[in-house]
């Protein structure tokens, strides 16, 4: 006889299919957004609040669920919405495009689970009542109860008050799951159920493999009595803050390890910053970074769809990851390897491809292995996908990026590098974490870095498939990667075949564009090294000449004026004052020497006038010396001394005392240089020392975890051994035959100086030489298009009837284009063109101007703006969109370092000064080493906002109209004490003037 029987299901299926399922809490966080997603949220946010008993929030503001759709799809595991074909009714939608699918099993929700075991679930629905259901998940650890036993308390209210009181009756609903409730024999099976699960309890604690803290049904009353859930915690809920009519907030306490670290980033364990990293790593990148955002028409570039997460440190935020945190593929454009394009559904790659900086012209086109079937059948098939890839060399002597953005570069693949997966614009896990090596990029790697390439860590790269047209590619139910099925198993050999080619054709040590272009590349970053150092010694050159010009220039004329005393006073009566003169004049000759300056640079810019000064007087002392000198000698000879020997022995002791002196300073400075060094190369030795070993660590882990083989790891540890060495090559040869240099007496200094003078003034007559090849240009072309029109016009001036051609009119008309013609066809450059207007412009209509420009920055930093009647009076004749810009861009410059200060007068002033126009305002000021560079291309201070052109192009501006800027130090003379700057008005007229 045939029987039939039903499955049975206990209660612990649904723990198997959460909690146990998910790889990890970031990837559980990932699938409670994917809902979101599913849910046409347009936001969603996880945050953790600190407290006597941390608590996680994740909310979001989808469409919400009513009490039956929370009964008849929340509560039912593999629910059929996720089987079928998306159907969310228009008004679901909240004014959002049609969303692909994420869910796919049904079973998403339960990973809820993973982040803590007691769940408050409130939802709202537009015009529906609140839903609100509290489960506890350690209830489906007992494996005594049957599924149907277990029963959530699920209740509606109206308003959100209500909530906070109808917790104590859910607990107690929740609590009925142990001591039972009024169905007899219920009880009496939860009873026996539990009884059984504590007694099971009791035997593993006796023998020491338990990780429970108590009998299981104490833990869980006692928790359900001490639930405390604030508004707090919802506060930044959408629904709760009036923000939306619609969403779903879960509330989670006992909230796990991973949550718990993100509370404090001081923590310094490492296992709390290795949970950290993976936490970022995981959901950094969740919505697809990497969509091109000038794409149009993709349902992926349009998601509208935002996350965040948050530590809360009691009402202060902190950022950990979220949608503004993400980094952009705009910030990508500058690297120098990109592969761009699609595979399509004969696993054929089309696309562009960048190499060292240039984009090859011809397209990239890459066939499927030639032992690969691809397959075609609906069950099996693979489907098109697109892949971006970026990537930069690991050497900086190789790269052809600037060494700001090679740096940059290596700083963001810190944080963001990986070969990720996405579908439908949402990442795919776990591709693209550093544990997982789906593709064999690392594997490949280890066989041969040079010609494989293709890096995890520097590399930016994803891979984009749809659910429409990749729909055999399907997540694990824990999320730990595809489904192992021949449509992934092809995926995975397209994607491999096509890194290797093209690190082989394009980017790796087998390419031929590597072998052409690499010594270029090496030599240019070597002449930019060497660049760099002559510009570093050239500022330190300028700005030790800076310091002492200053610091003499201040001195010289004091002891310009202590000679000429001496001068005046000096009389030698006898023989016994001879060596007192003798030696007050070596003072002095040594003092002068101690004021003599180094070879000042080719450009002094606002140091000319200084400097100027500082020769005059240096040549008033060498005067002064040569005098004193001379008229001692005189005296001497009149006197005659008796003992001439005994005189110059004293001469010649007194100098040796003075040299010897001078010896021992310059001891000083180079013993304390020589300390300085030596501990640095000492410290930068053991840091080298350390460095392979460090670096070395992570491959022998992965040996031990048997991700690589022995001879994977020997060949990585050789290829690492060879980098390292090479790098410490470039660091200690250079130092070493700095070095000899000085043992052979070769001066480094000077020879740089003179390489630097003699290339500066190539520069200068390469300047001027392209200024006159331009010039010769303008006139060639000018004189190209004017003999045109001189065809033209006299063609039609020998047409005219002889009577008109006579006529004077015609005659003068002619002798001026003959002469103007002769005059631009050799003197003219080109013109810009159009007409620049000129009229004249008062100071009031300057003043109203940017009085305007600045209302809401002026009254949003409290500074006053004052115009003086002598400035409103002002007249001045030239453009509008000349001037205009000049004091918008003052002004804006005052406003940001006024504004930068916490205390004190905020005011900016606009006046006139005998013939000049002032702006001054009670900022900090100038400081005085940087006073000769603010007028320099690029020169900025600001720590935000700045670019260093605004003061370049005003004073460009200005003296295209014959105008001049100028900076001048807080003195008593101006009216404000903090940056003064003073314009000439060419023309100007002041009050009638």
């Amino acid at each position: 006889m045939i029987s039939t029987l039903a499955f049975q299901t206990k209660a612990r299926t649904v723990d198997h299919l959460g909690r146990e399922q998910i790889a990890d809490c970031p990837t559980a966080i990932s699938e409670i957004w994917k809902n979101a997603f599913d849910a046409y949220a347009r936001n969603v946010a996880l945050d953790i609040y600190d407290g006597e008993e941390p608590t996680a929030v994740i909310s979001d503001d989808g469409h919400g669920m009513s009490r039956r759709e929370f009964e008849d799809r929340w509560l039912v595991v593999g629910t059929e919405s996720k089987a079928t074909v998306d159907h969310t009714p228009f008004v679901d939608r909240n004014g959002l495009r049609a969303r692909a699918r994420q869910g796919q099993k049904g079973i998403g929700r339960l990973s809820c689970a993973n982040l803590g075991p007691v769940l408050l679930l409130v939802s709202k629905r537009r015009t529906q009542p609140f839903v609100a259901a509290l489960l506890d998940w350690r209830l489906f650890e007992n494996p005594f109860i049957n599924l149907g036993d277990v029963h959530i308390p699920v209740t509606e209210f109206e308003k959100k008050e209500e909530l906070l009181r109808l917790l104590p009756e859910l607990g107690q609903g929740l609590a009925q799951n142990i001591i039972g409730g009024e169905d007899e024999f219920r009880k009496a099976r939860l009873t026996a159920a539990w009884r059984a699960y504590d007694r099971l309890y009791e035997a593993e604690h006796a023998a020491g493999v338990t990780n429970k803290l108590g009998l299981p049904s104490e833990e869980i009353l006692s928790t359900i009595t001490s639930i405390s859930f604030g508004e707090r915690y919802l506060a930044e809920w959408p629904v709760w803050s009036g923000n939306s009519e619609h969403g779903t907030a879960l509330v989670v306490t006992r909230i796990n390890y991973d949550l718990r670290v993100e509370l404090d980033e001081a923590v310094a364990d490492s296992s709390a910053r290795a949970a950290r990293d993976r936490f970022f790593e995981t959901l950094s990148s969740f919505v697809d970074p990497f969509l091109d955002p000038t794409e149009r028409g993709s349902t992926a570039s349009q998601l509208e769809f935002s996350y965040i997460v948050r530590a809360w440190d009691g009402s202060n935020p902190r950022l950990i990851v979220g949608s503004e945190k993400q980094f952009d593929r705009r910030l990508l454009d500058a690297m120098e390897h990109q592969l761009v394009g699609t595979v399509d559904a004969e696993g054929v790659f089309t696309g562009r491809i960048k190499a060292f900086g240039k984009w090859v012209t011809e397209p990239c086109i890459i066939e499927p292995p030639k032992d690969l079937a691809i397959p075609h059948r609906a069950d099996t098939e693979v489907g098109p996908f697109e892949l971006y890839i970026a990537s930069m060399e690991f050497q900086a002597s190789n790269t052809t990026l600037p060494r700001m953005e090679f740096q940059r570069f290596q700083e963001l693949a810190e944080r963001y590098s990986g070969f990720m997966m996405f579908r439908d614009g949402l990442r795919v896990l776990p591709y693209g974490r550093t544990d997982n090596d789906f593709f064999e990029i690392e594997s490949r790697r280890s066989k041969n870095a040079g010609r494989e390439f293709w890096n995890h860590r520097q590399m930016f790269g994803r891979l984009a498939i749809r659910r429409d047209v990749n729909s055999n590619l399907k997540d694990k139910a824990g999320r730990e990667g595809l489904l192992d099925n021949r449509a992934a198993k092809t995926l995975k050999v397209l994607v491999s075949n096509i890194l290797r080619v093209s690190a082989r054709r394009y980017f790796g040590s087998d390419s031929d564009i590597r072998e052409e272009v690499l010594p270029q590349i090496k030599a240019s970053n070597k002449a930019e090294k060497a660049s760099e150092a002559r510009n570093k010694l050239r500022q330190r050159q300028r700005r030790e000449f800076r310091t002492k010009l200053q610091a003499v220039s201040s001195e010289l004329p004091r002891f310009n004026k202590e000679m000429e005393a001496f001068a005046k006073s000096l009389s030698i009566g006898n023989e016994s004052e001879i060596g007192a003169a003798q030696q007050q004049l070596e003072v002095f000759r040594d003092r002068a020497s101690d004021l003599r300056l180094p070879g000042a640079p080719k450009s002094l810019g606002p140091l000319e006038e200084t400097y100027s000064n500082y020769r005059d007087n240096m040549r008033t002392t060498t005067t002064l010396l040569t005098a004193i000198a001379a008229d001692l000698d005189e005296q001497i000879e009149r006197i005659s001394p008796a003992q001439p020997r005994v005189l110059l022995e004293r001469q010649i002791a007194r100098n040796a005392a003075q040299i010897h002196h001078r010896i021992q300073q310059w001891k000083r400075s180079v013993d304390a240089l020589q300390r300085g060094e030596f501990e640095r190369i000492r410290d930068l030795i053991n840091y080298r020392n350390k460095h392979f070993h460090n670096e070395a660590s992570p491959f022998l882990a992965r040996f031990d975890r048997g991700e690589l083989t022995y001879s994977a790891t020997s060949k990585l540890l050789d290829r690492m051994k060879e980098d390292t060495d090479l790098e410490n090559a470039e660091i200690f040869g250079p130092y070493i035959g700095a070095l000899e240099s000085l043992k052979e007496s070769i001066d480094l200094e000077n020879l740089a100086s003179f390489g630097m003078e003699e290339l500066s003034d190539l520069r200068v007559e390469l300047e001027r030489l392209n200024s006159l090849a331009q010039l010769g240009i303008a006139v060639e072309i000018v004189g190209h298009e004017l003999q045109a029109y001189d065809d033209i016009i006299g063609s039609a001036l020998r047409k005219l009837p002889d009577e008109v051609r006579n006529s004077k009119a015609v005659q003068d008309i002619e002798f001026g284009y003959d002469g103007l013609t002769d005059q631009l066809r050799f003197l003219s450059p080109l013109r810009l063109a159009g007409q620049r207007i000129q009229r004249w412009i008062t100071g009031t209509e300057i003043a109203e101007y940017v009085a305007e420009f600045f209302k809401l920055n002026l009254a949003k930093n409290r500074i006053s703006l004052d115009v003086s009647a002598e400035f409103r009076s002002l007249r001045i004749y030239d453009q509008q969109s000349r001037l205009y810009p000049v004091f918008i861009n003052l002004l804006n410059n005052s406003i940001y370092w006024v504004g930068a200060k916490s205390e004190g007068e905020r005011r900016v002033l606009i006046d006139v000064i005998g013939d000049e126009v002032v702006i001054s305002d009670s900022g900090p000021g100038v400081d005085p080493e940087d006073v000769g560079s603010l007028f320099s291309l690029f020169f900025t201070k600001k720590a935000r906002g700045g670019r260093g052109v605004g003061l370049y192009l005003a004073r460009a501006n200005l003296a295209a109209g014959g105008h001049k800027i100028r900076y001048e130090p807080a003195t008593a003379d101006m009216p404000l004490k903090g940056a003064n700057f003073l314009i000439s008005f060419r023309g100007a007229e002041f009050d009638g003037r």
